[in-house]
């Protein structure tokens, strides 16, 4: 397996199900993705970003990935941050968007041009919104993909995470045809419920119990 991840809480992460006999698929900068019996899981660190896609999927939002099922947080993560986690979903299955293709290559300029070609911190969101909003009125045909990202944007914290919007962030759902984002944003913590820290807790004692 080609692994993003590793660490004590890793392992204990692939020893609990969902994943435990799951087989690894593939990973991005802070996600991987495993299959099981049919089933699509993602793991990823992005805490914030996580919860978006949930949050986003849950209110019927067509243009973010589908999320069947959100496992929350599963054990902390092994870099040693403190607030940070593994957090698990079961997603549908998505294909990707060919750069090369005549769309891929069209949103692929779109995105850089609102983006420079980076990833848009806290200090360039205002400016990004602003060109989010332009661009959203001038391509009606991708009106409701702009307007997630707009969201996604509006949902991190004031000054931190940072929006990207870059052509692997988006996958096409094969039955619909739909252009959907699948990881528009980074590098801002998730929030937890005080059960879930509760939980963490936990699993810190079990699996780390000098630490």
């Amino acid at each position: 397996m080609d692994s993003l991840f590793n660490g004590p809480y890793f392992d204990y992460v692939m020893s609990q199900e969902p994943l435990c006999g799951a087989e690894y698929f593939e990973h991005g900068s802070s996600a991987m993705l495993f299959h099981r019996e049919g089933k699509l899981y993602r793991l990823t660190t992005d805490g914030c970003g996580h919860n978006f896609l949930s949050q986003q999927s849950a209110v019927g939002n067509r243009l973010v990935v589908r999320v069947i099922q959100d496992f929350g947080p599963m054990a902390p993560n092994d870099d040693r941050v403190r607030d940070e986690f593994y957090w698990l979903s079961e997603v549908e299955w998505l294909e990707p968007v060919l750069p090369e293709s005549a769309e891929g290559a069209f949103l692929e300029k779109l995105f850089k041009g609102l983006t420079g070609d980076d990833l848009v911190d806290h200090h360039e969101r205002e400016r990004f919104l602003d060109r989010c909003t332009i661009a959203a009125s001038t391509h009606k045909e991708y009106s409701g993909l702009l307007s997630t990202l707009i969201a996604a944007a509006q949902y991190l914290p004031v000054n931190d995470g940072t929006v990207d919007a870059n052509i692997t962030n988006i996958m096409r759902r094969p039955s619909t045809d739909e252009i959907v984002w699948s990881d528009p944003m980074h590098f801002a913590l998730g929030c937890l419920t005080e059960a879930q820290i509760a939980k963490m807790d936990r699993i810190r004692e079990q699996v780390n119990p000098q630490k």
